[in-house]
């Protein structure tokens, strides 16, 4: 089974956050992720989440610095039958800020998701985001000097 490295934008403007709005397709329920995705075979992580970034959110970023690590292991025997590639991922979190450039229509939104929102630091560290481990973590990360490992969640 491959491991998916995927790289994920920590946005930060006028103390809020830039989230993506998404809803699971089976209950309705709404949870939040960080624009960003799969990194492409001789891409950096770097590229990976500018690119990812202005595909979902249409905003043009530049990387301010690494921030953090988390893991994710899929244990349903479903997923990793049917999606092997998506069954053990690893995200690597970046603080990034947006340039001068205007924004632009999303070319391709992210999996589930229905728009990217503009949150407070606050909020953002009470709402159900993924991966897991940002729960509650969103603002410590922003304020860090040092990057963290955040662990792995099993779900």
């Amino acid at each position: 089974m491959p491991i998916r490295n995927t790289s994920k934008a920590l946005i930060v403007k006028d103390n809020r956050v830039l989230l993506n709005r998404c809803r699971l397709e089976k209950t309705g329920e709404i949870y939040y992720d960080l624009p960003g995705g799969g990194q492409q075979l001789f891409e950096t992580m770097e590229e990976a989440v500018i690119r990812e970034v202005r595909e979902e959110t249409g905003y043009t970023v530049r990387v301010v610095r690494f921030a953090a690590v988390a893991e994710e292991i899929n244990q349903s025997e479903a997923v990793r039958t049917q999606a092997p590639d998506y069954a053990h991922r690893m995200a690597h979190i970046f603080v990034a800020e947006i340039t001068g450039n205007a924004q632009i229509q999303p070319a391709e939104k992210d999996f589930q998701q229905e728009a990217s929102v503009w949150v407070s630091l606050d909020e953002a560290d009470q709402l159900p985001v993924f991966p897991i481990q940002l729960r509650g973590r969103i603002s410590e990360l922003v304020q860090s000097k040092a990057p963290v490992y955040l662990g792995a969640s099993f779900v």
